[in-house]
């Protein structure tokens, strides 16, 4: 078969074509965890939302910042909802990622959301807490504040926890830990 140019261009237009609708159409995703890895989680399909500037601005180690692609979210103050709705109680995760000035003096403030005790968690980021209490645990909440360098996250767990096999009551789920971890591990 002889390739003329016209046909050549017709291939390169028709692949352009199709990979124009996802550059136009690209949802907003979450830097730190993926719509089917929270429903893992939350024990079946989930919607997402995800909440980032309008305008970035300035990025330490970036300088003037756009992310009309989506690409580099991870290097901006983003938030992550996943819910699954239910007929009773919806399960929800929510990832709420800040950047903070000063993180010796503002770090201090994400560890009052915990409202009453922590329980320290090791291996996720440079500090980590579990937020424990007989509230959350009624609730069938799980909530862990971490840091990682400058940057703080809130990880925000709402479902029915079934107690594992020889742990603890309020101790967090396998589930919960993972997640941190990998926002943890996305952060560094």
């Amino acid at each position: 078969m002889k390739w003329t140019s016209c046909t050549v261009l017709s291939v390169v237009a028709f692949a352009g074509a199709l990979a124009l609708p996802a550059k136009c159409n690209a949802q907003a995703r979450c830097p730190w965890l993926n719509a089917p890895t929270a429903a893992g989680l939350l024990g079946g399909e989930v919607q997402m939302s995800v909440t980032a500037p309008a305008d970035p601005g300035s990025v330490k180690g970036v300088g003037a910042a756009s992310y009309y692609d989506q690409i580099r979210t991870d290097r901006f103050d983003v938030s992550c909802d996943f819910t699954r709705k239910m007929a009773s109680n919806p399960y929800s995760l929510s990832i709420v990622v800040k950047t903070m000035a000063d993180y010796k003096k503002d770090f201090a403030t994400y560890l009052a959301l915990c409202g009453g005790s922590t329980m320290p968690l090791r291996g996720i980021g440079n500090e980590a807490v579990q937020c424990v209490g007989k509230d959350l645990s009624a609730a069938g909440e799980e909530k862990v504040i971490a840091r990682v360098r400058d940057r703080a996250f809130v990880l925000t767990v709402r479902r029915e926890v079934k107690p594992q096999a020889g742990s603890d009551a309020g101790e967090l789920s396998d589930g919960a830990r993972n997640t941190a971890e990998q926002v943890a591990g996305s952060l560094f």
